[in-house]
């Protein structure tokens, strides 16, 4: 997740308030930070919320050279972020059918 340092940073967290914002530990968070770790869709969720900004967001590359690019992401993550995106869809046309 490219971004999620940057964003904590940007809200002036700590890798400890993140965590609390998130009810983790501290290390769970620089784990994802550095890649070494990769969080649940629900989870990457909780991380956006606490960083007040769309999940898409703490993977979308805004610095690459090609605007609109993603770091090249491992097939495990890959799956993920389609799982998540999915979901995601899902929720929105749920809400959207609710309304009609």
């Amino acid at each position: 997740m490219v971004n999620m340092k940057k964003y904590r940073k940007e809200a002036e967290f700590t890798q400890e308030k993140l965590a609390e914002l998130c009810d983790t530990d501290p290390h769970y968070i620089g784990q994802i930070e550095n890649g070494r770790r990769f969080p649940s869709v629900a989870y990457i969720e909780r991380i956006a919320g606490a960083l007040k900004v769309a999940p898409y967001r703490l993977f979308y590359d805004d610095t690459a050279p090609e605007a609109g690019a993603f770091p090249a992401l491992g097939k495990e993550q890959k799956q993920r972020l389609k799982t998540m995106l999915a979901d995601s869809v899902s929720r929105i046309c749920a809400v959207i059918d609710e309304d009609y």
